[in-house]
């Protein structure tokens, strides 16, 4: 049988059994950039029960995070070395919480709620891994932060090389001492198809904030962003981190 047929029956009766598994990521530099994107646009990319947060402007939020980690490892036996990961996710509306400070930082912010577009992974174990316990990955060509951070540094992601995908210009500004920080986010998305189901997770990471950036992004129609219909142009504030570890959870549950 080969590797995708075993992925899709797996996943079949996970989704039917409900599972939780635990995401490693450990040593990691990370982009994260806020767009402001129209709201009534992007409560239209939600499923039912889900409400976005809005900004002051009355506009919604579009999170992408992008991490280039040097280790991961998955429910602590399979490891991904490297793991470079990217995330389009929409802010919504969850409880106010501020979880406990993790040693090692400073202070603790609050909690922010997201519906999740399936995570973008460069590695082909990391895709097939995450796809066979039923969690939304898509596997892309290439994912880049571009180098070090710098007044002109441009990454992409590369989902189909000539076809399709997302790139950005950096513009960062470091600041003289970085800020050390508890940052947890928690995140849905709802999977249809032949074997329902939904997946819930938390991150949890242990990180130092180096800088700010100012980001112009643009997205081809056929990507993961361009998909969601937000604008194929976007320009968003973001912070410049790197990561000691972060630890996620993710539930699988049949809907």
């Amino acid at each position: 049988m080969d590797p995708a047929t075993t992925g899709r029956l797996l996943a079949a009766v996970l989704a039917v059994a409900g599972c939780t598994h635990e995401m490693e990521l450990r040593d990691c530099r990370e982009l994260f950039v806020e767009f402001p994107v129209d709201a009534a646009r992007a409560q239209a990319d939600l499923p039912s029960g889900y409400q976005v947060k809005l900004r002051d402007d009355g506009r919604a939020v579009l999170l992408l995070m992008v991490q280039d980690c040097e280790r991961g490892r998955l429910d602590r036996i399979l490891p991904i070395e490297p793991l470079r990961f990217a995330h389009a996710w929409i802010e919504v509306v969850g409880p106010e919480e501020v979880g406990p400070v993790l040693a090692g930082t400073l202070r603790s912010l609050p909690t922010a709620y997201y519906y999740a577009t399936p995570h973008q992974l460069e590695s082909r174990v990391g895709h097939w891994a995450l796809s066979a316990v039923g969690i939304a990955s898509q596997r892309v060509d290439a994912i880049s932060l571009g180098g070090t951070p710098g007044p002109d540094r441009k990454g992409e992601v590369v989902e189909s090389r000539g076809r399709a995908g997302y790139r950005w210009t950096d513009v960062g500004r470091l600041w003289s001492e970085g800020r050390y920080v508890t940052g947890r986010r928690r995140f849905d998305r709802e999977i249809g198809g032949l074997w329902r189901r939904r997946t819930t997770g938390t991150v949890e990471c242990r990180s130092r904030f180096l800088g700010q950036s100012e980001v112009a992004l643009e997205a081809d129609p056929d990507s993961a962003i361009g998909r969601l219909q937000l604008g194929g142009a976007l320009r968003g504030e973001g912070y410049l981190v790197e990561m000691t570890d972060c630890r996620a959870i993710i539930a699988v549950r049949a809907r």
